[in-house]
């Protein structure tokens, strides 16, 4: 009985890599795999710029800099005259 149950699964196992080669192989496997990864990036980058913008846009509103042009952002702001008030 032990002899018939080794047989089955031989015969199972080759079954098996027969069903894997006819449907692609272990290369369209890895071809699947990376285009899967190529979008996923696309995916993360495009998420990542949004995030990056709606964060850049509330900085400005939070700091009361939304007229204000990004190039203006970096320079320091002119000092008060002296006697003026704030």
């Amino acid at each position: 009985m032990d002899v018939f149950a080794v047989l089955l699964s031989l015969i199972a196992i080759v079954m098996a890599f027969i069903a894997l080669q006819r449907t692609g192989g272990v290369k369209d496997l890895h071809r699947q795999i990376d285009v899967l990864s190529s979008k996923t990036e696309d995916v993360a980058k495009g998420a990542r710029e949004t995030t990056a913008d709606a964060l850049r846009r509330l900085e400005q509103l939070i700091r009361g800099r939304e007229g204000q042009s990004p190039d203006d952002t970096d320079k320091p702001s002119t000092p008060p005259e002296p006697g003026a008030r704030p």
